[in-house]
């Protein structure tokens, strides 16, 4: 007379109700009669919680007895949607009781007692007593850990459960002690505390109590017995396995590493499948930009990406591990696309600012013109808030114009520029290329020397734009580009006036500026974003003194300081946001710089000698805990 092993997982309902959640997940795992030790390892009638506020995942993967269905019970076995079986038999048990497999899932026969170092096939062993047969099961799951040719074996089937794509289902004949350890073992992955892995090892003794109660009663009483240590589990098996860890190892990663031969990327692989993290490390202390990068990374769980070989598990299961998101919940939304069109939207104050110098036509005679050029460069940086990283702006441009007057009234210029910005801010950087053409008119209704005044300036042109962001966390650099373009329109009422050797230039005026940057796909990374075409139009009052000083003679130049001082506030909404896309995950990013208020001042000299002149202006600007400074040289000539 001999018995079959098996192994087996499970939980009893008292010990289960204390692992859930404050929300358990339910479990509909069919208990079926003709499989009566099919489970699913998530669970039995709801999904367990693993450490580090995890919820153990329905349908990855299975476990059960040898896979003899009823009719109605395969039926019931198709709608699980299991597309790989692993046999973990030896062939004469395979050849006594094949499987009937569900429809459309592979086979696979790993056979892990009949690989023992010694050769020995211990599912036909005789014993003498109850005592031995216990014995022997308490052996058999040390060996599990000890033999060289088991844990081979074991370590291919965790790699191929790494592999598979969809569900899985491992038996043994009774489900209860090759696959209760497999299932032990991918549980302790998981981060199931041990009283409830033991306690889910234990339910085989009720899931398959009716099968065995009918074995021991046709068994002379003897016989039942001796061998009814065999058809059950009891806690002692598992746990001389385990001890075996210990002793053998020191520790279960341990095992997985070196006596599996398991990589680290494996494991996380198969936790990836079978866990999801209902938040992740300091999410729930975020807000802002981070937030939503963080809140991004946990739907991920529910990707393609998770539970797989990719970048994105790796990362993931790392960051839980050290209980930190690396900074990469604040580069993953792609907030410098935000802070690029915040910093375009500004792109025509600078323009109007290089200009300002040569545009009135106040120095000039009805019929004169001007030809000029300014070079301007700049910086801006915003500190980071609880919203948004910080970020920096770096800008240098050259313009070349023209600027006549028509009249004693009126005036108008008109030129081309080019401007080179660069804007960084968490771990990103875009560049933006404008080429842009620009003009304006004063008209003023008692000359343009003194009184009242209207001012007029416009700019449109073509974006070229190149992004680049370092997510860290090994996810690689996303790269992106694409085209827009970039208006400017700002209409101003002001008054000039002479006060003893100081000329005041006060105006009021409003700004519209307009950015249209076309949607594009980041490339480089599993994290790349679909960005959202960019199309924001920005509203603001604008408010401006000017100030010019006498002239000072130097020899034969003549040098005009003067002052400029401005302030300007947006209206409405002052907000940047930019939208990505990730795999069906929608996830927004506000820039850095609030838009709502910005203060700028600067000193300028010009130098005047006969029809040139040259000179230079240093300014500071800052608003919404932003600080910068600009600077530029000046030249003209005048016909």
């Amino acid at each position: 007379m001999f018995q079959r092993l098996v192994c087996s997982l499970s939980v009893l309902s008292l010990s289960i109700a204390a692992a859930q959640a404050a929300d358990p997940v339910p479990l509909n795992t069919p208990r079926l009669k003709s499989i009566d030790n099919l489970r699913d390892v998530a669970g039995l009638t709801t999904a367990y919680s693993t450490a580090h506020d995890g919820t153990m995942r329905a349908g990855v993967f299975y476990r059960s007895n040898a896979l003899t269905p009823s009719a109605a019970d395969l039926a019931t076995l198709n709608s699980l949607g299991i597309k790989s079986v692993y046999d973990l038999r030896t062939p004469s048990e395979i050849a006594g009781t094949p499987d009937t497999l569900p429809t459309g899932a592979t086979y696979s026969n790993i056979d892990i007692i009949g690989s023992t170092t010694s050769g020995s096939n211990i599912t036909s062993v005789a014993f003498h007593s109850a005592a031995d047969a216990v014995a022997m099961m308490q052996e058999t799951n040390r060996a599990f850990v000890s033999d060289a040719g088991m844990r081979g074996q074991i370590s291919r089937l965790f790699n191929e459960l790494a592999g598979v794509d969809g569900a899985a289902l491992f038996h043994c004949t009774a489900g209860k002690d090759r696959t209760g350890w497999t299932a032990a073992v991918l549980q302790s992955i998981a981060g199931i505390d041990d009283a409830t892995i033991m306690s889910n090892y234990l339910a085989t003794n009720d899931y398959t109590a009716a099968r065995v109660q009918a074995t021991l009663a046709a068994l002379p009483p003897s016989m039942a017995a001796v061998y009814a240590p065999l058809l059950g589990v009891e806690a002692s098996f598992l746990q001389a396995g385990l001890d075996q860890v210990t002793a053998q190892y020191g520790s279960m990663d341990n095992y997985l590493k070196q006596g599996l031969g398991l990589s680290q990327e494996t494991i996380y692989v198969l936790r990836g499948k079978m866990v999801y993290f209902n938040s992740l490390p300091g999410q729930q202390g975020l807000v802002g930009n981070a937030a939503a990068g963080a809140q991004l990374l946990q739907q991920l769980q529910n990707t393609s990406l998770s539970g797989t070989y990719s970048d994105y598990n790796y990362y993931l299961q790392s960051a839980i591990d050290a209980g930190n998101l690396a900074g990469v919940e604040s580069t993953v939304g792609g907030q410098v696309h935000a802070d690029a069109a915040s910093y375009l939207l500004r792109q025509g104050a600078m323009i109007e600012q290089a200009a300002a110098p040569f545009t009135s036509g106040i120095d000039l005679k009805a019929g004169q013109y001007r030809l000029w050029s300014s070079a301007l460069a700049g910086y801006l940086g915003t500190d980071g808030s609880s919203q948004a990283s910080s970020s920096n702006e770096h800008s240098q441009g050259l313009m070349v114009g023209l600027t006549q007057r028509f009249s004693e009234n009126l005036s108008a210029h008109g030129g081309i520029g080019y401007s080179r910005g660069s804007v960084g801010g968490a771990g990103g950087e875009a560049d933006t290329d404008y080429t842009f053409l620009s003009a304006g008119a004063r008209f003023a209704p008692n000359g343009l020397e003194r009184g009242l005044f209207v001012d007029a300036d416009a700019s449109a042109g073509y974006l070229d734009y190149d992004s680049k962001r370092e997510l860290g966390g090994g996810l690689g650099t996303a790269k992106g580009d694409s085209h827009g373009n970039l208006y400017g329109l700002t209409l101003a009422l002001g008054y000039r006036v002479p006060v003893s050797d100081v000329i005041l230039e006060p105006s009021l005026g409003v700004r519209v500026s307009h950015v249209n940057l076309d949607g594009f796909q980041e490339t480089g990374s599993e994290l790349a974003l679909d960005v959202d075409s960019i199309n924001e139009t920005r509203h603001s009052a604008v408010a401006n003194l000017n100030v010019a000083f006498a002239p000072v003679g130097m020899g034969a130049w003549q040098l005009v300081p003067g002052v400029q001082v401005g302030y300007e506030h947006v209206l409405g909404d002052n907000e940047i946001d930019s939208q990505g896309h990730l795999l069906g995950l929608d996830v927004e990013q506000q820039a850095a710089f609030d838009n709502r208020d910005q203060f700028t001042a600067a000193v300028n000299v010009m130098a005047h000698l006969g029809a040139v002149s040259v000179g230079a202006q240093m300014g500071a600007s800052g608003g919404g805990d932003s600080h910068g400074f600009n600077g530029g040289l000046k030249a003209s000539y005048l016909f």
